[in-house]
């Protein structure tokens, strides 16, 4: 469950990467759209742009959701320096 929670988590920052790299190319912000078409390799350059906002945006997503779980205190046990260990289960 925890991984399929995860995973479309990684799914809509994969979205959002593209949809991000795709406003940065269309409204060819610092002229990257020029740069990208002028390279003798346009494949390459974009490849990266496309893969590595993917990886950030995934990332960010996923953390975000991880830190948004609802935290259950009273399954949690504390213990202190004091604790004997012979106590413990």
């Amino acid at each position: 469950m925890l991984l399929t929670f995860l995973g479309l988590n990684m799914l809509l920052g994969a979205a959002i990467g593209v949809a991000f790299v795709s406003v940065l190319l269309l409204a060819d912000i610092g002229g990257l759209k020029g740069l990208v078409q002028q390279s003798s390799e346009p494949v390459l350059p974009l490849f990266l742009i496309y893969i590595f906002h993917m990886f950030t945006f995934s990332g960010v997503t996923m953390g975000i959701a991880v830190m948004r779980l609802p935290y259950d205190e009273s399954s949690t046990r504390h213990f202190s320096v004091t604790d004997d260990p012979q106590d413990r289960p």
